[in-house]
């Protein structure tokens, strides 16, 4: 074979190469299913997590430091106003009384007798300013005598449940201490957090439903009586406080509930099939969407709301007329020629 004769077929081969790649690169279309998004009621129900906490708390301590010598409750006990809760050793505070009671009475005396000196004109008005002021001393340093001895009994400041003690016989308590604390639970709240994106549709009087599953699938009816107007600086939820009767003492502090709340906001939003919405390598929220004049699919980036049912609500990006890709979609990528085999 001679020169010429051999480029001629090298060329007639490289040709017969690029009509094979011609005809490889030409793409077939994708199958695949379409749904036009659609809107979709957003009044579902909101549900949520939550921990029962009692409606009142009083933590009481001894104003004075001392030995506790008796405890006269236990926790769970309903207590009332003004009941004695707990002692001190008070042999200390009585002697101290003591003394100063006397020292009271001695500068009484002495001021009634010094006081017909004066007005006999027989004692300085110096030395009788004197004795007046004695007499004040001594009558204060026994009102705190009394005070503290009074202060060896630890009185409840209200009617309630003991939720919590903290002291034995033969301890030592102190002011800053909290020895009792007692909690009031004829009325609870169920305490529920709250998302910054759903916090606007809650109102106070609205009526809420609290399963307590410790007690069984009872529902307990409720109403919103506090709303947070701070929000919580890692989780970003507003605390919100639904207001339970409880006359008969069934529903406990600690225990957790589940809450459902009507929602009252009149507002539609696009919803489309929940696994239409993919997600990119930076974290963005994507769908296709066919242009049934062309069969091409476009990528569309969208902004995601909630879960609403077997959808997801879509905020940002679509139109209500647009059709979505819901199956087959993972085999597009942006200007796929696509080919619909809606049933």
């Amino acid at each position: 074979m001679n020169k010429k004769t051999a480029i001629l077929v090298l060329l007639f081969i490289l040709g017969v190469s690029a009509c094979d790649t011609s005809k490889s690169s030409v793409q077939q279309p994708v199958p695949v299913v379409v749904k036009k998004a659609a809107m979709g009621n957003e009044k579902d129900d909101f549900s949520y997590s939550g921990t029962i906490e009692e409606s009142e708390t009083h933590p009481l301590n001894f104003s004075v430091p001392g030995i506790v010598a008796k405890v006269l409750v236990s926790e769970g006990d309903t207590v009332k106003k003004g009941q004695v809760l707990a002692t001190l050793d008070s042999t200390n505070y009585k002697n101290t009384y003591d003394a100063a009671l006397a020292t009271a009475h001695q500068a009484e005396d002495a001021h009634k007798r010094l006081s017909r000196m004066y007005k006999n004109g027989n004692l300085p008005e110096i030395k009788y300013v004197e004795i007046q002021t004695k007499l004040r001393q001594a009558m204060a340093e026994a009102a705190i005598a009394k005070k503290s001895l009074a202060d060896c009994h630890l009185y409840a400041t209200t009617g309630g449940i003991i939720g919590k003690k903290t002291l034995e016989p033969g301890m030592t308590a102190t002011p800053n201490m909290t020895s009792v604390t007692i909690v009031k639970i004829d009325k609870v709240f169920a305490r529920i957090p709250v998302s910054e994106n759903e916090i606007s549709a809650m109102k106070k009087g609205q009526n809420a439903n609290i399963v307590i599953s410790a007690l069984g699938p009872s529902i307990f009816k409720g109403t919103i009586e506090e709303i947070g107007v701070m929000a919580d600086p890692l989780s970003h939820t507003y605390t919100l406080k639904v207001g339970i009767n409880n006359p008969d003492h069934l529903i406990k502090p600690g225990m957790v509930c589940s809450a459902t709340i009507a929602n009252t906001k009149d507002k539609r939003n696009l919803v489309v099939p929940g696994e239409a919405v993919l997600v990119d390598e930076t974290g963005r929220n994507f769908v296709y969407t066919v242009d049934p004049s062309q069969n091409i699919a476009h990528r569309k980036f969208v902004k995601a709301g909630k879960i609403v049912g077997t959808g997801i609500e879509v905020l940002e990006g679509l139109q209500a007329s647009e059709q979505i890709v819901t199956a087959g979609q993972h085999k597009l990528v942006d200007r796929s020629p696509v080919k619909m085999i809606n049933p």
